[in-house]
C-alpha cells in the first residue's frame, strides 16, 4: 500500500488538506472494489452521521461522507487533520476514533528513523483536549495488550485425551505465563513502581501539555502528569510557553493548598524553581502548608546544588531572607510548631546550599530533617532527580563508540 502520511506542515487549512488528501482518496479509488468495500464497511466502530446539508462555503475535502472522512484519518493517521477544520474535528470526535489513533500514536515504532519526529507527535496529541487521563490509560492498556504472545492453551480436554497431552499443554500454558512476564505490565496507580515500558513512545522529547500544568487541580489531571513525568517525559522551557504556564500554576497551587501539584510542578521534569518571593507567599500569605513550603525548598535547593556544580547562575531564592526569618521568630514564639519546623528546614538549606552533588541520597537526607510525617509533610512520590530512560542512555554511548 502506498504511505499516504502527511507532514504537519502540510495540513494547516482545509485547502492546503484537500491537496494532501487527493493522495488518499486517489488510493482508495485505485484499490479493489473488494477492499474499498472492507474498508468502509468495516468502521463499526464510528457512529456514522450524514451530513444532510451542505455548506457551499466548505471546500469539496470538507463535503465527503463523514465514514469516508474516518477511513483517511484512519490510513492517514495525522493529527493535523481534525485540527485544520472544524468538520473534520466533528466528524472524527468520537471516543474509539481517538483511542486507535492514540494506539497507533503511542505505539513504539523501531523501524522508525526519526525518534524526533515521533516524540512531537506524541506531544502535539496530548495537547489534545480529547485526550484524557481515561484515553491515555486505555490506550496504553491496548498497546500492552497486543505485545503479548499468543496464547497457546487448549481447548478443553476430552475424557479420552491421554496424559501427554495434559503434560504439553501444561508446560504450554507455564511458557506463555513466562513470555508474559517479560512485557513490562503499566502501573497507573503507582507509576514509580512501574519500570519502563518499551512499547511506549514516551521519552524526554515528550512534553506534558500544557493543560496539565495549570488549575483545576483535579485528581485525573495530577494523575495524567504524573504518570508523564514517571516515564520520563519533560517540558522544553526554551522551545514552548509551557514553562511560563507552569510558573503560573505553581502560584495557584500554593494558594490552593494543592502539595501534590507542587512536588509535580517542582520536580526535575517540570523544573519550576520559587523564588523569595514565591517561598515568602507561600509561608506569610497561605499558611505556611509544610508539605507546599517542603516541596518547594527542595526544588531551590537542588537549582542550588545543580547550579553550582554546572556552573550556571544561581537561583533567585535567599533562605535567610530578613523579612522570612523575622515572621519565624513571631510564630515560633507565639507556640506555632510551624515555626520551629521553618527555622530547621530553612537552615539545613542555607547549610547544604554549597554542596556539590544532589542525588536521592541527599534529598533523603533532607525529608528526614523536614519532610517527615509528624512534620505535617505528605508524602508525595515524584522524582528528585532527572530521570534517564535505559534506551536514551544507550544511544549517546553507540554514537561515540561509532
Amino acid at each position: 500500500m502506498e504511505s499516504c502520511a502527511l507532514q504537519p506542515s502540510q495540513l494547516s487549512t482545509p485547502e492546503e488538506v484537500s491537496i494532501g488528501a487527493s493522495r488518499i482518496v486517489s488510493f482508495l479509488h485505485h484499490e479493489s472494489l473488494s477492499v474499498r468495500f472492507h474498508a468502509v464497511n468495516n468502521i463499526s466502530s464510528f457512529n456514522s452521521k450524514k451530513k444532510t446539508k451542505r455548506d457551499p462555503t466548505l471546500s469539496k475535502f470538507e463535503q465527503l461522507p463523514t465514514e469516508l472522512v474516518q477511513v483517511i484519518f484512519q490510513y492517514c493517521n495525522n493529527i493535523s487533520l481534525p485540527l485544520s477544520s472544524y468538520v473534520f474535528a466533528r466528524d472524527l470526535s468520537y471516543r474509539n476514533t481517538y483511542l486507535r489513533f492514540a494506539v497507533d500514536t503511542l505505539s513504539k515504532n523501531d523501524a522508525s528513523d526519526d525518534k524526533f519526529a515521533d516524540a512531537a507527535a506524541v506531544s502535539r496529541m496530548l495537547q489534545c483536549k480529547w485526550m484524557t487521563w481515561d484515553i491515555i490509560k486505555d490506550a496504553i492498556q491496548e498497546i500492552h495488550k497486543r505485545r503479548l504472545p499468543p496464547s497457546r492453551a487448549s481447548s478443553p480436554s476430552d475424557s479420552d485425551t491421554d496424559e501427554s497431552d495434559d503434560e504439553d499443554a501444561e508446560e504450554n500454558q507455564d511458557e506463555d505465563e513466562a513470555q508474559r512476564l517479560v512485557v513490562p505490565v503499566p502501573n497507573f496507580s503507582h507509576p514509580h513502581n512501574q519500570p519502563q515500558l518499551p512499547y511506549l513512545t514516551l521519552s524526554s522529547s515528550v512534553q506534558p501539555p500544557q493543560s496539565l500544568l495549570h488549575e483545576p487541580w483535579t485528581t485525573p489531571k495530577l494523575e495524567f502528569l504524573n504518570y508523564l513525568i514517571w516515564s520520563g517525559c519533560t517540558i522544553d522551557w526554551a522551545s514552548s510557553s509551557r514553562g511560563e504556564t507552569a510558573t503560573a500554576g505553581l502560584a495557584t497551587a500554593i494558594s490552593g493548598h494543592s502539595h501534590t501539584a507542587v512536588a509535580l510542578l517542582c520536580s526535575p521534569a517540570i523544573n519550576v524553581v520559587p523564588d523569595t518571593t514565591t517561598l515568602k507567599i507561600a509561608v506569610m500569605d497561605h499558611g505556611c502548608n509544610p508539605s507546599v513550603v517542603f516541596y518547594m525548598l527542595v526544588a531551590a535547593l537542588r537549582a542550588h546544588i545543580v547550579s553550582r556544580a554546572s556552573g550556571d547562575s544561581a537561583p533567585d531564592i535567599n533562605f535567610r531572607d530578613p523579612s522570612l526569618w523575622h515572621w519565624v521568630e513571631r510564630v515560633e514564639k507565639a507556640g506555632n510548631r510551624k515555626g520551629r519546623w521553618l527555622k530547621e528546614v530553612l537552615r539545613f538549606a542555607s547549610d547544604r546550599m554549597r554542596a556539590s552533588v544532589w542525588d536521592e541520597e541527599a534529598f533523603e537526607e533532607f525529608r528526614r530533617v523536614g519532610g517527615r510525617e509528624e512534620d505535617g509533610v505528605v508524602r508525595v512520590d515524584v522524582p528528585v532527580v532527572d530521570l534517564v530512560v535505559p534506551e536514551e542512555e544507550a544511544e549517546p554511548a553507540a554514537a561515540a563508540a561509532n
